[in-house]
């Protein structure tokens, strides 16, 4: 099997599943994909998380610090809420 060869299979395989990819933070989640829709919340949910407890790593107020992880909390709680939405419409997508 020649490289042209690998590379034309690799080419078709790769158009056959394109539609599976998950949408990039940057671009506009398009507004009938409900999945890619929740999928693209859920990930700067996440993001935000992320960088609320590296906000509270380096807080030196403990008051902050409480308040901070209280809020990582929350928004843990709302996360866990949206995970079987997610696998129901990742059913529905596949």
């Amino acid at each position: 099997m020649s490289v042209i060869d690998i590379l034309t299979r690799v080419d078709s395989i790769c158009k056959k599943y394109d539609r599976y990819d998950v949408v990039p933070k940057d671009s506009n989640v398009s507004g009938d994909d409900a999945f890619a829709r929740l999928y693209a919340s859920v990930e700067s949910d996440i993001e935000s998380a992320l960088q609320k407890a590296e906000t509270a790593s380096n807080e030196k107020n403990r008051a902050s610090v409480v308040a901070i992880n209280a809020e990582i909390r929350r928004i843990k709680a709302r996360l866990l809420e949206e995970v079987p939405k997610l696998q129901r419409l990742a059913v529905k997508k596949v």
